[in-house]
């Protein structure tokens, strides 16, 4: 019980306690002068408990008290009314917090260990302070707005940009319009009823540069209702040397070399007939053949695309060349899908997991689908990710040296261009070839997160690069910290707090060329888009099994007017004693 107590004033302690000696020992002194021996000690008792009392009263005892710890009600955007209503009926006093975005100060979850979330639910930058509680979330008011939305946010000049978004409770008739950096509509969409509406818009990028687009939403009068940018970094289309070897003539390779063709690069194409029979066919480029490697060859070409059994089929010194163009001057060989890559993807680099897909969809295509060998890549330290989606890897590279190896295990995309998905079929060839075929290893590999970012809240970013302990500097110059991933020396990441909306930039201290561009929307743009993606978050991340009521301690007053009552019965006997002992 005594290690329960403390005092508010302990500072106080040791004067006190030798003023109440000094007190105390005066008047025993004074008592012995005046009565005799058998009233002092019942008189000094009596008045050690007024001292006592005394003393107490002016230091302030406190007692550590335990407590359960109760329930909370954190509340966010869009919260139901009626939730918030029926809660507070079985939970009297329960506690209430408003939840605006900016954290949460510690002294609010300090009392609670059970949590109900209304409304649009915790930005995921502040979900780590509800960890130690047990949550259940509730969502709020059904959103309206462009609540999905994907593209892809880096083109090639020439390439089709394609847009695809759902509408949740849309507003018949109003217009979605995608206009481009100069406000010029490129394309637009009139919207439906219903409960959602899926819109797909549609452009060809066509000048280089970083732009920031725009999806604007018009009602039937051409009124602005909403207006949210779409950032976006157009490259230069690169001219590829293309050398494609077959085995047997095939469906995927007629149409790939068609598309290759269209798009202005330089193709040979070499189909075996017979064990001794080839025909050959050149697109933008002379004629010519080639039968064994060599390095001269070889050096005319930026990619060879050919099937694993075209590889395997090498001569001992062809493979042995292939291998040295790839390792030493930066050569890209694409391997065309089937299961001999996936039995003999070692030697490539690769290794597959079974996923028993038999078809996939992009993001950026959600109803297209794509046929898939019921496998797709496991990534490791040496494989790089081109095409993934959910979890999935579907089309990937593994560096070898100055060069790479890379292979898709989706499978007979001539089909989408016979169905009417030209720009799937396009955005495939040309993500996996653009990828494969990168000559120069560049200094650093920037990947950013997909969640959009908020003006000075966490954004986080990773990095790949040979260099050792890498210094990144944002706008301002200022280092970035980066932290080390723990099986790969090569990976990195780190955490900026971007100080202004728009474009901002990071770069790499010890390459000044190594330049990753990232945007920032005002807090203002794609609010449904934002809530949809926390709502999403938070489901994923709350409800989780409730834990059993926690206790913590808090510290007490003791009640000073019982002291004082002390305090006063005490002096009253002292002042009413010594007549009683006169009568």
């Amino acid at each position: 019980m005594i290690d329960n107590i403390s005092f508010i004033h302990e500072e106080w302690m040791w004067p006190v306690i030798a003023g109440a000696v000094i007190l105390w020992g005066l008047f025993i002194w004074k008592e012995l002068r005046v009565t005799g021996i058998k009233y002092v000690i019942i008189k000094a008792i009596v008045a050690l408990i007024a001292v006592v009392s005394l003393a107490l009263m002016l230091l302030q005892p406190v007692t550590a008290v335990p407590r359960t710890k109760g329930v909370g009600i954190i509340l966010s955007e869009a919260y139901k009314q009626q939730q918030l209503d029926s809660l507070q009926v079985p939970y009297k006093d329960i506690e209430i917090i408003k939840y605006d975005g900016d954290g949460f100060n510690p002294s609010q979850l300090e009392a609670i260990s059970t949590a109900y979330i209304l409304g649009n639910g915790i930005a995921s930058h502040d979900i780590w302070q509800l960890e130690p509680i047990a949550t259940t979330y509730l969502t709020g008011e059904r959103l309206s707005g462009i609540t999905k939305l994907a593209y892809n946010k880096s083109a090639t000049v020439g390439d089709s940009l394609s847009i695809h978004g759902v509408y949740t409770s849309p507003m018949k008739g109003n217009r979605l319009v995608l206009e481009d950096a100069g406000g010029n509509a490129l394309d637009s969409v009139t919207v439906s009823g219903g409960d959602a509406f899926d819109f797909e818009l549609q452009a060809t990028t066509s000048v280089s540069g970083r732009y920031v687009y725009k999806l604007i939403e018009k009602d039937s009068l051409s009124t602005i209702i909403s207006e949210d940018p779409l950032p976006l970094i157009i490259k230069e289309k690169e001219r590829l040397r293309v050398l494609i070897i077959n085995g047997f003539p095939t469906f995927e390779t007629k149409y790939l070399k068609n598309y290759l063709a269209d798009e202005g690069h330089e193709v040979l194409v070499r189909s075996q007939l017979t064990k001794e029979r080839y025909k050959f066919e050149s697109f933008n480029r002379k004629q010519g053949t080639i039968y064994g490697f060599t390095s001269a060859n070889l050096s005319a070409f930026d990619v060879v695309i050919m099937d694993a059994s075209s590889y395997n089929g090498l001569s001992s010194g062809s493979r042995r060349t292939l291998n040295n163009q790839v390792s030493q001057e930066g050569l890209g060989v694409f391997i065309q899908p089937d299961l001999a890559v996936v039995n003999d993807g070692k030697q490539f680099g690769f290794r597959f997991k079974r996923n028993n897909k038999k078809e996939t969809s992009l993001s950026s295509w959600p109803k297209v689908k794509v046929a898939t060998i019921l496998y797709s890549f496991d990534a490791g330290a040496l494989v790089q990710p081109i095409i993934s989606e959910e979890g999935n890897v579907w089309a990937a590279y593994a560096q070898r040296g100055a060069g790479r190896w890379g292979s898709t295990t989706l499978t007979d995309t001539y089909q989408l261009i016979l169905d009417g998905n030209e720009a799937t079929y396009n955005y495939l060839w040309s993500s996996i070839l653009s990828a494969v075929s990168q000559k120069e290893l560049p200094t650093v590999l920037w990947e950013f997160q997909e969640e959009l970012g908020v003006k000075d809240a966490p954004f986080r970013f990773k990095l790949r690069t040979e260099i050792p302990a890498p210094k990144v500097l944002d706008n301002e110059q200022v280092t970035i910290p980066l932290r080390q991933d723990v099986l790969l020396d090569d990976q990195w990441e780190g955490t900026i707090y971007p100080s202004h909306s728009g474009w901002n930039e990071l770069r790499l201290a010890q390459d000044s060329t190594a330049v990753a561009s990232y945007y920032i929307p005002l807090d203002t743009d794609w609010k449904s888009l934002r809530a949809s993606t926390q709502i999403d978050h938070n489901k994923r991340t709350f409800n989780v099994a409730q834990k059993a009521a926690e206790t913590h301690t808090v510290l007490e007053p003791v009640e000073r007017l019982w002291l004082f009552v002390i305090f006063i019965l005490a002096m009253g006997y002292l002042w009413v004693a010594p007549r009683l002992e006169g009568v």
